[in-house]
């Protein structure tokens, strides 16, 4: 195995740790409020990474109560998945898109500015967080990098799709969720692409 791929399945492997301890730390939470968090910087990686277009912008995004910004995968509802948890490292999407998880339906609440309804799935015995329908996720290499100031998931392509960070705007507390239970998968689709840093890129 070269050095190359060593690194990879290092990253791969310190990935899967890092989705367990965020869901874990999640689940334990009695109430979760998704906030806004202003002036983050919004960008995606320059290089081996397949984007859609490039961004390096300042906004305001969706925080999970970790403080890191939150992302939708374009496409995909409770019951169409295409990000999948998996036993293989080079397919588990959940190793680079941890979900974003509660310990209990009940109390959740978002910051004006937030559009939409939260709610819950239940998957692989977790309760996914849900905005407008749409499964929430956070990306390992903000939570790698520790700075909740930057979110660097932004229009990449990868497992199927497309990511989108969740913008906001405005400040206080709305509250109110719906919530549903359900644990179906689906079928990805997409083009193949090429130089991909997070696979797999189709």
């Amino acid at each position: 195995m070269g050095h190359a791929k060593r690194t990879l399945a290092v990253l791969m492997v310190a990935a899967v740790g890092f989705t367990v301890a965020v869901a874990a730390g999640l689940a334990v939470a009695k109430s979760f409020t998704l906030r806004v968090s202003q002036n983050v910087h919004v960008t995606n990686t320059p290089t081996k990474a397949v984007r859609i277009k490039a961004v390096d912008t300042h906004e305001a995004v969706a925080a999970g109560p970790s403080g890191f910004p939150v992302y939708t995968f374009q496409g995909e509802t409770t019951h169409h998945l295409i990000c999948k948890k998996t036993s293989s490292q080079s397919t588990n999407c959940w190793a680079f898109w941890p979900p974003v998880t509660v310990n209990s339906a009940k109390g959740l609440s978002a910051q004006k500015g937030i559009r939409g309804k939260l709610g819950t799935f239940r998957i692989h015995g977790l309760l996914q967080v849900t905005l407008r329908g749409q499964p929430l996720y956070y990306f390992t290499p903000d939570i790698m990098g520790n700075n909740k100031k930057q979110a660097t998931g932004d229009e990449l392509k990868t497992f199927g799709s497309i990511w989108h960070i969740v913008t906001a705007s405005g400040g206080g507390v709305t509250h109110g969720t719906t919530s549903t239970s359900t644990s179906t998968t689906g079928t990805s689709t997409g083009t193949t692409t090429t130089s991909c840093l997070y696979p797999p890129c189709n």
